[in-house]
């Protein structure tokens, strides 16, 4: 088996992988969500036995507070019992390599104390070193089970961006990076507006230059042939420039599935992003609630560029998703969606 399930994670991430055996896979988590979001994990994974609590890894992709807060109340809740076999993240440290929205510093430097003072294995299989791209070949890692993990973002320029604003960050809650943290605002709902597909599709590109997001931790998932791109926030260059070394001579790099970057956020989904890759998933983890996401000029890109024959998975049903749901929309380009049950909002699982 090999599958992805989008946990309830509000506007963030919490992607479940499980692979291997049926009855008892191995299994990554990337992500958290919201704090707010913990209660619903939480009750997700306390329907796993005992002994199956164990994971192959949790990567912690960036700082910004809708994928790290579920992370920090994960670790500290003791009564679920999850052990991980590495915890990758970027903090402070790992910085030092060579417009930020709901930015999480003071999470990040939570989630180091975290780390460090329950003795979790910690980029262990980097050595301790940062998870990121630091020369022209691509790194690889295999976890038990043969689950192959292709990095494709960050690199150490990306991450040497990040540091000024951590540190900015960190001064206004009067802090020294290293130590503490505080809770940030959330912004309100914004309104939804009219589609164009055709118009939205052909607007200008106007790239994500955000820090955190850019520091995102990316991955290409493979298993038995099988291959998820899982994207993080990640920078659509980055992501580009990746994908560029892993098609090879290929025209565009074969997918089987491909989580949007950034929720579906028109800043991180290009019409060239879209054009390197042959894929027929794609994974929308968001419910919209504070950014729009996903956007009207990104859905609008993907079903013009991707549309035909794919299949767009929402793990919630809300006022920024359902509208996608427009049957002479798919008629003319092509496409599917999939969203969960009424009574399940906010989890879904794609099998691959």
């Amino acid at each position: 088996m090999f599958e992805v399930e989008m946990l309830p994670a509000r506007e963030g991430d919490c992607l479940w992988i499980r692979y291997g055996a049926t009855r008892e896979p191995k299994q990554i988590l990337i992500d958290g969500g919201r704090a707010a979001t913990f209660s619903a994990v939480k009750s997700r994974l306390s329907q796993l036995p005992a002994k199956r609590r164990k994971f192959e890894l949790l990567i912690v992709t960036h700082v910004d507070r809708d994928h790290i807060e579920g992370v920090l109340k994960m670790l500290s809740d003791t009564s679920l019992k999850l052990k991980f076999a590495d915890i990758w993240f970027n903090g402070y440290d790992h910085l030092n390599l060579a417009k930020v929205e709901t930015f999480g510093a003071m999470q990040g430097e939570r989630l180091s104390a975290l780390l460090t003072d329950n003795r979790q294995p910690w980029n262990k299989a980097w050595n301790g070193m940062a998870v990121c791209l630091t020369s022209q070949r691509m790194r690889h890692k295999t976890l038990a089970g043969g689950l192959k993990l292709t990095l494709v973002s960050p690199d150490a320029n990306k991450l040497t961006k990040l540091l000024p604003v951590w540190e900015s960050e960190c001064r206004k809650a009067g802090l020294v990076a290293g130590i503490g943290s505080k809770p940030a605002e959330t912004r309100g709902l914004e309104s939804f507006g009219a589609i164009d597909i055709e118009a939205l599709a052909a607007s200008r590109f106007k790239e994500d230059t955000g820090p955190a997001n850019g520091s995102s931790i990316g991955v290409l998932a493979q298993y038995r042939g099988q291959k998820v791109l899982l994207t993080g926030d990640a920078h659509t260059d980055r992501l580009c420039e990746s994908i560029r070394k892993l098609k090879r001579s290929s025209k565009r790099l074969k997918l089987d599935a491909m989580k949007l970057a950034h929720h579906g956020s028109d800043h991180n989904i290009s019409k060239q992003l879209l054009g390197m890759v042959d894929c027929k998933r794609f994974l929308v983890s968001t419910n919209g609630a504070y950014f729009k996401h996903p956007t009207q000029i990104a859905m609008a890109r993907l079903i013009k560029f991707q549309g035909n024959g794919a299949t767009i998975f929402f793990n919630y049903r809300s006022k920024h998703t359902t509208v996608w749901n427009n049957a002479t929309w798919k008629s003319r380009y092509g496409y599917e969606t999939q969203y969960p049950s009424r009574n399940n909002n906010g989890s879904l699982t794609v099998t691959l």
